[in-house]
């Protein structure tokens, strides 16, 4: 059995760990808070011997270079599964990378998040905040 939408935090994570009868979770860095408390709950998963699908809730270029780097830094056999969302969006705001093939992904030893986002793409601003 693979947890989904119940693992929110390391205190859900360990109270399933706790109750037994799971192989895995599905990850969602939105869902936890972002990508720092995602390589939290990641790191007491792996330690705890649960397996990881590692998405979001949704995205294009940007949240799938996200998950292609904590994918990326997965022990290979702690990781189940990986979505690169972008491959399922018309959208590029950069140029479709990172990008799976043949239902293999790849991670980008660029810095940041190693893609290279065409701020045009983004549109006009919905609001702007003077410093």
């Amino acid at each position: 059995m693979i947890l989904d939408e119940v693992i929110t935090d390391v205190q859900s994570l360990l109270r399933a760990v706790n109750a037994g009868g799971m192989e895995a979770i599905n990850l969602k860095i939105g869902k936890v808070g972002g990508l720092s408390q995602a390589r939290l709950i990641r790191d007491v998963a792996e330690a705890a011997g649960v397996r990881l699908t590692i998405e979001d809730m949704w995205g294009g270029d940007i949240v799938t270079a996200a998950i292609s780097h904590l994918a990326g830094s997965t022990r290979p056999e702690m990781l189940f599964t990986v979505s690169f969302m972008n491959d399922w969006v018309r959208e590029h705001v950069a140029g479709h990378q990172p990008r799976s093939q043949g239902g293999v992904g790849f991670t980008s030893d660029a810095p940041g998040l190693g893609i290279e986002v065409d701020v045009g793409a983004l549109g006009r601003p919905l609001f702007s905040a003077a410093g």
